[in-house]
């Protein structure tokens, strides 16, 4: 591996790294969500859809 692809890894790394860290809340009560769950402990909402987006944004910041 090249030392363009180790910085352009390290960097996609630090992405899915920084995209964890990201504050996931539940849309009815508010409950931060942790890495894991697909349904809001506090109120028992299905998150799935709110997840998938969490996803495609972490998605397309890989690609770019």
């Amino acid at each position: 591996m090249g030392m363009e692809d180790h910085r352009a890894l390290k960097d996609r790394i630090q992405m899915v790294m920084s995209s964890l860290a990201e504050v996931v809340a539940c849309r009815w009560c508010g409950t931060r969500i942790r890495f894991g769950d697909f349904e809001c402990p506090h109120c028992g909402a299905d998150l799935e859809d709110d997840l998938y987006q969490w996803a495609e944004r972490l998605v397309a910041r890989l690609i770019m």
